[in-house]
């Protein structure tokens, strides 16, 4: 019997090739979009599930309670690892975690241009117990090497980087930041990409004890909190989390009451937090909101959401003409049900058949996901969790698609069908579809409000004044492992020879980063800290010029190695209560407590010194060269490749083991966005196609309304009615359901960007303009589709829809 039921549903899907192939499409275009934006969700949601530990590992992460707000570090200070081992009962995994950038050289050069300097990207320092926590595949040695002094372990890529191939790596001596010896004492399988905790070298903690001047990290300060230093527990079954974090209140009570500015706190983050709790950075790897997450999956089911409704309205609009088929149907005995199955099966091939071309179009597509959301070009679509899926959407759709249409031709009457007189009330009449097809537009209005509004913000984002010259402005890092000597006054004198710098500075950092170094302060000769904390940076004479910095008050510092002077910026001075930034000038402050006195000689207009998501926070810039990290340039507009060729030369050959790297400052503000310039392309792609699924909704509706009205058509032209007033008769009403459809999506896009925006300090406005722009691209799109299919059909002869009056 199926056999024959699906004979019939092939035939009567090739018969009505028209609408099969419409219904093909619209569903082709959802599931596809479905398939694509699953990969992502479900890559997204797969970090760091393949540690089996994942259930119970912890990091425990800092809160600092400031008068004026809640600060949050994902680190903790250096001595603290050992102190909690004592201090927290019932917990015997503690494992510190320091990541850094690490300078390696190596005896024997294995790259084709002999060179044996690498830097080795996301290196952990930690111990044997890493391994408790996180699952780490052993492909040669132990890491048991890590309780070593001198030890590292490579991971297989970095390994083959270094050697060649990874069996050649184990056992070899390598210099680490040219002044420590190790050797390699393993090698581990490459970590997975969806993971918040990849590294490419695990170095020993005992290295980093021993070598606290080399990797500037120093075990007995307890007020020096980084996030890169960071602590991960395991907790027993016997342990609660809430039990650990009543123990680290306590300890926070015990050695940090009444020290510094802020009240801290420690409590326990779980891992599977930490890709997407935005309050604490990863120790590696990118992040991302939930909200995100949330977002993607609804415009996912509201994509298909929508394919569905096309197909109801194409489905019921071809109802009337199988009425004789289902007639004759019931006549020779069938039942309902048996229509019913007849017409699911219809409908799940239709589905099938979608479901298969979107699966070709989605692997098609897979290697452009990259461009508009984190997953790595490798990425894989079918999985079985793909297939798990993939099959849950063929069966849902179906049953979304298939249940109106099959209880409206299961309920033909026989004498009425065979007569050909089913009418328009039964089968649902166009109620039903007109709410479908506003609810079509709803979608569609609510994702172009918020397309606009996406890159409506992140295009003022872009041309935001930050308050300083990002344009034209070159920067390299300087070789952290090598001295502050003499040799950086003779790389500046170089550069500045050069007729296509304009300027170049020396700095710990650029004004605009993910960098946040802070420090608790004296101010105005008062030696009691300041009830909040300041942002610190560290530049020579020529930073404010060089970055276009704008004093509103005083100037800029003179030339000096230590700290003498420094330039606080406005909110600084506002948070001092200085009513003008005149009243700064002259004043002195010390960082830390105890340190030298310096003399403010300027107040700097505000600047964006991280993403514009943040607010601005007070600044002090000051010279300390022993903290210079960076050489800025600003180059001439002029400059080209043979520029950057010559400050790489420059470099080198003050530094000729030494890793450069130069880029624009322009391109690594740029990246700060990269996650909302992919949601707003996202936002694109989808709006533009809920607009074609809307079409393929009109197209349906208007269809069936035109079926219903052929004789009514027929008798106005007979009266003399003209195409245009035809045609008019037939869209005036789609143009209320456009603007029904706007009333409920203005609310709701409104509601929805605004969420979104509050991830900004700085937010764009809602022009009126927007909301006319989305309303006049509905109503273009309800004019081209609906008055496609009206002209045709008030050009049709009355002749052949009166036939049978």
């Amino acid at each position: 019997m199926w056999k024959i039921y699906s004979k019939i549903a092939w035939r009567n899907l090739v018969k009505g090739k028209r609408v099969t192939l419409i219904n093909i499409f619209g569903l082709t275009l959802g599931i596809t979009a479905a398939f694509l934006l699953f990969t992502v969700v479900s890559y997204e949601l797969s970090y760091d599930n393949f540690q089996s530990n994942s259930d119970r590992v912890y990091r425990v992460v800092t809160q600092d309670d400031y008068q004026d707000g809640i600060s949050y570090t994902p680190g903790v200070s250096p001595p603290m690892p050992e102190a909690l081992k004592n201090d927290l009962l019932g917990v015997d995994n503690v494992v510190p975690v320091m990541t850094s950038y690490v300078f390696v050289t190596i005896d024997n050069a294995v790259t084709s241009n002999g060179e044996n300097n690498f830097m080795v990207e996301d290196a952990f320092f930690t111990t044997s117990n890493y391994s408790s926590l996180f699952d780490v595949k052993v492909l040669a040695g132990d890491l048991k090497a890590l309780d070593q002094p001198g030890q590292v372990v490579l991971t297989e890529t970095e390994a083959k980087k270094l050697f060649g191939t990874w069996e050649n790596a184990f056992g070899k001596s390598i210099l680490l930041s040219k002044n420590v010896e190790a050797s390699v004492g393993g090698i581990v399988a490459d970590i997975p990409d969806n993971s918040n905790f990849k590294f490419n070298m695990l170095a020993s903690y005992q290295t980093l004890q021993s070598n606290e001047e080399v990797f500037n990290i120093y075990f007995d300060e307890w007020g020096s909190f980084g996030s890169n230093f960071q602590l991960y527990l395991k907790l027993p079954q016997s342990e609660s989390e809430e039990q650990v974090n009543e123990q680290l209140l306590a300890f926070a009570e015990k050695n940090y009451k009444d020290r510094g500015t802020s009240k801290k706190s420690f409590f326990l983050q779980a891992m599977g937090d930490i890709h997407f709790d935005t309050r604490f950075d990863p120790i590696s790897g990118d992040m991302i909101r939930k909200e995100t997450i949330y977002t993607l999956g609804l415009i996912g089911v509201f994509i298909l959401i929508m394919a569905s409704i096309n197909f109801v309205n194409l489905s019921t609009a071809q109802a009337i003409g199988k009425s004789k088929e289902v007639g004759i149907r019931k006549v020779m005995g069938g039942s309902r049900l048996q229509v019913i199955g007849q017409s699911f099966g219809e409908t799940f091939m239709v589905v099938f058949i979608s479901a298969v071309i979107s699966t070709l179009a989605a692997t098609i597509l897979l290697p452009f996901l990259s461009k508009v959301a984190e997953v790595p070009e490798s990425i894989q679509l079918i999985t079985p969790t793909f297939l798990l899926f993939s099959t849950a959407i063929i069966l849902g759709v179906t049953f979304l698609s298939g249940l109106y249409p099959a209880l409206i031709l299961s309920g033909f009457q026989p004498i009425q069908a065979l007569k050909n007189k089913i009418q328009v009330a039964q089968i649902g009449g166009v109620s039903l579809r007109r709410s479908l097809v506003v609810l079509q537009f709803v979608i569609a209005q609510v994702l172009m409000i918020a397309t606009v509004i996406a890159v409506k913000q992140m295009t003022e984002i872009q041309d935001a004044d930050l308050g300083f010259s990002k344009e034209a402005v070159y920067y390299f890092d300087l070789p952290s492992e090598e001295s502050k000597d003499g040799r950086l006054d003779v790389l500046k004198q170089r550069l500045e020879s050069n007729s296509q710098i304009k300027s170049v500075t020396i700095s710990s950092d650029v004004p605009s980063s993910n960098n946040n170094w802070a420090s608790n302060f004296w101010f105005d000769g008062k030696r009691e800290d300041v009830q909040f904390m300041t942002f610190l940076k560290y530049g020579d004479a020529d930073y404010f010029e060089n970055f276009g910095l704008q004093f509103l008050a005083g100037n800029g510092f003179s030339e000096s190695d230590t700290l003498k002077e420094a330039v606080i910026n406005e909110t600084m001075a506002k948070k001092l209560n200085l009513t003008n930034p005149q009243d700064a000038v002259g004043k002195t402050i010390t960082i830390g407590g105890g340190g030298p006195w310096m003399t403010i000689t300027g107040v700097v207009k505000d600047f964006a010194q991280n993403s514009l998501r943040e607010e601005i926070k007070p600044f002090i810039i000051a010279t300390e060269k022993s903290q210079y990290e960076v050489v800025g340039l600003k180059l001439d507009k002029n400059a080209g490749k043979e520029t950057l060729t010559s400050i790489e030369n420059e470099f080198k050959a003050i530094y000729p083991d030494a890793i450069y790297s130069g880029k624009f400052l322009d391109e690594t503000i740029a990246n700060f966005y990269q996650r909302e310039n992919q949601l707003a392309l996202v936002y694109k792609v989808f709006a533009v196609l809920s607009i074609i699924i809307s079409s393929i909704g009109l197209y349906g509706l208007i269809s069936f309304m035109v079926g219903q009205k052929l004789k009514e058509i027929g008798i106005r032209k007979v009266l003399g009615a003209s195409i245009p007033q035809i045609t008019f008769l037939l869209s005036k009403e789609f143009i209320l359901l456009v603007f029904i459809a706007f009333a409920i999506a203005v609310p709701l896009g409104y509601y929805f960007t605004n969420q979104w925006l509050q991830n900004f300090a700085y937010q764009t406005s809602v022009p009126l303009g927007l909301y006319v722009l989305v309303i006049a691209v509905s109503l273009l799109i309800t004019a081209t589709t609906v008055g496609y299919r009206s002209v045709k059909a008030a050009l049709g002869n009355p002749v052949d829809s009166l036939a049978d009056e």
